[in-house]
């Protein structure tokens, strides 16, 4: 890809990774150590929160027995007798326990027969009942009232009762709580027998009924709390013992509060069940195996985080839970992450600013530096880099010039040398052609020679010319012989040496074509190649003439009467070497020798009488 062959680029890609890799990783690490560290405290601020509560209702739950108590002991030491002369008296002292103790729906007296003697006259304001609500009540038998009858049951066989979370028939009578707020429309309720204070016997049961809003109020204290701590969304319920029936709960009908705008409207959770309705099983099965905090997902709503704790009262067996949305508490932690992630890309353009400006100082000198490479590659050498730093990237700039001003005086000098050699080469071709011309003249010399020596019939006197005319032309073709070893030698040093002048990186392209035109010009290659045919043609020249005047100069020796021993093939090689003017361009020889062995004959006369018969045969051959 284009984008990574740029050096800048590269510089950018290197500084971004190096910043904000660290970056990212104390950041992603920041936020988890934050995280942590808020959920394990809003865990534990919830678990105290929760415990806190149900310490409340243990408290309140404490103080409405001890009330009963009271108020259940205290009686008889006022009253002698439960009967109906007593009755306004004792309403009065009903009334003022009313008044004087908070959460109260109903106090009330009965005697052994289960007959209601005396009732508080009060509604929720103070204001006094009316008398046909009173009536519906006041001498009325409690077994009409079957949630209050068991109270009385239990209480008259000399046990303190209670009745758990419950609608009660005769707050219904005495109180109109359908439009209030829906923790008024349940009750719990507390009975203690009255007893005799000489005998010891029961005489009636105390029964005090307390509205559940008094409990209500308690955990609707929690999400006041929460929400002056900034967690709007925080509240408290309760459920029964069996840890799945909701018995507080802020989402109620009627209820008086300012709602969030972004809150949703999700009715009324009062009696509802958290696996049947709600299908939070999970959270069920952790309040079963006594967890103290719970995180999990209620359908179609946020996550939530709940602190969890029991009453110590176990006769009611209460579970409160302390509840927070997960956004609302890691709220902050976003918002951290927010400014990490805003931190981050501030830095990270930063770092690429930084590295866009140092980029750009090391690249535009090296574009400069690469323009001017370009413009010496195509021949201008006197082209220079200017220096504008004492940098790596100036040193360069300076090196680069300092090796053009060297590449140009080689280019001089390679000129110089080739114009040399040009001369060299024109000098040493005449020198060949001459010595071609001498070495013709003297081969066609020999061949006259040769003719006149074959055609004389004189064989002695023959012999005497050939020695002399043998040792003649001996002296020229050593010297023929010899300068041809040399001019091939040379020829071959030149051409290398121009081919390795040509072969050197510094000479630029426009100057190797300037000199293949040269050599264009002037058949160079022809040279070349014709060069190699003229030295061949010299050395092959001169190894005839040499074999010619070896045998030559033997035949001339073999003009002796003496008797020897005589290779009859040599004598035939070297008859028909010396007859080669005669026969060669019109007559094939074929040589089919046999297995002769040297016979002891006269040699010169032998050579002789092969030379007459071949040349004869010669002549007699047409063409």
């Amino acid at each position: 890809m284009k984008f990574f062959q740029c050096l800048r680029n590269k510089l950018l890609i290197l500084m971004i990774s190096l910043s904000l890799l660290p970056l990212c990783g104390m950041a992603i690490f920041s936020y988890v150590v934050a995280r942590n560290q808020i959920e394990e405290r809003i865990n534990l601020s919830l678990e105290r929160m929760a415990q806190d509560t149900a310490d409340k209702v243990d408290l309140m739950l404490r103080s409405k027995k001890e009330e009963i108590h009271s108020m259940a002991t205290t009686y008889p030491l006022i009253y002698n007798s439960l009967n109906s002369k007593n009755r306004r008296s004792l309403i009065l002292l009903l009334n003022n326990y009313w008044l004087n103790h908070d959460g109260y729906d109903a106090l009330m007296v009965l005697d052994r027969e289960g007959n209601i003697v005396a009732i508080s006259s009060l509604d929720p304001n103070g204001s006094p009942l009316p008398d046909e609500k009173l009536a519906r009540i006041l001498n009325k038998n409690i077994a009409a009232f079957a949630e209050e009858r068991r109270l009385f049951q239990e209480s008259l066989a000399g046990r303190n009762s209670y009745h758990d979370w419950y609608r009660s028939q005769m707050v219904e009578i005495l109180y109109s709580y359908a439009d209030d707020d829906r923790s008024h429309h349940f009750n719990i309720a507390f009975s203690e027998p009255i007893s005799d204070p000489s005998s010891r016997e029961i005489v009636g049961v105390w029964l005090n009924i307390v509205n559940w809003s008094h409990i209500q109020n308690i955990l609707d204290s929690v999400e006041m709390d929460l929400a002056a701590q900034n967690l709007r969304s925080g509240y408290a319920f309760m459920l029964a013992k069996d840890a799945n029936t909701v018995i507080c709960h802020r989402y109620r009908s009627n209820r008086r509060r300012e709602r969030n705008g972004s809150e949703p409207e999700v009715g009324d959770f009062y009696r509802t069940r958290l696996v049947e309705n709600h299908n939070l099983r999970d959270l069920r099965e952790a309040i079963l195996n006594r967890v103290r905090h719970f995180a999990y997902d209620p359908p179609r709503s946020k996550g939530k985080i709940s602190g969890i704790a029991r009453i110590d009262d176990t006769s009611f067996g209460w579970i409160v839970g302390v509840e927070v949305d997960k956004g609302e508490v890691f709220r902050p932690i976003h918002i951290l992450s927010y400014w990490l992630g805003a931190a981050i890309i501030l830095l990270g353009a930063l770092a690429v600013l930084l590295t866009y400006i140092v980029a750009e100082g090391i690249t535009i000198p090296l574009r400069s530096l690469i323009r001017s490479a370009s413009t010496i590659a195509s021949g201008k050498l006197d082209e220079r880099v200017p220096v504008r730093s004492s940098d790596e990237v100036g040193i360069l700039a300076s090196a680069f010039n300092d090796m053009a001003g060297a590449l140009s005086a080689r280019e001089k000098q390679l000129q110089e040398l080739n114009r040399n050699l040009e001369k060299m080469v024109r000098e040493r071709t005449i020198e060949l052609e001459n010595s071609h011309e001498a070495l013709k003249r003297a081969y066609l010399d020999l061949q006259n020679a040769q003719e006149q020596l074959v055609q004389t019939e004189k064989m002695a006197s023959l012999g005497q010319l050939v020695a002399g005319i043998a040792h003649e032309i001996k002296n020229p073709l050593n010297f023929i012989y010899g300068n041809t070893r040399f001019l091939a030698d040379y020829t071959q040093k030149l051409q290398s040496l121009v081919e390795s002048f040509e072969k050197l990186p510094s000479i630029s392209d426009q100057d190797r074509q300037e000199i293949q035109h040269m050599k264009e010009r002037m058949h160079y290659s022809f040279i070349r190649e014709d060069l190699k045919t003229l030295i061949d043609n010299f050395t092959e020249g001169a190894h005839r003439i040499n074999a010619i005047v070896s045998d030559l100069r033997t035949f001339s020796r073999m003009d002796t009467d003496k008797l020897a021993e005589v290779d009859l093939h040599a004598a035939l090689e070297m008859s028909l070497n010396l007859l080669r003017n005669q026969y060669k361009n019109r007559i094939e020889i074929h040589k089919e020798y046999g297995d002769i062995p040297k016979i002891r004959g006269y040699a010169g006369k032998l050579n002789q009488v092969f030379m007459n018969l071949l040349s004869n045969a010669f002549h007699a051959i047409p063409g």
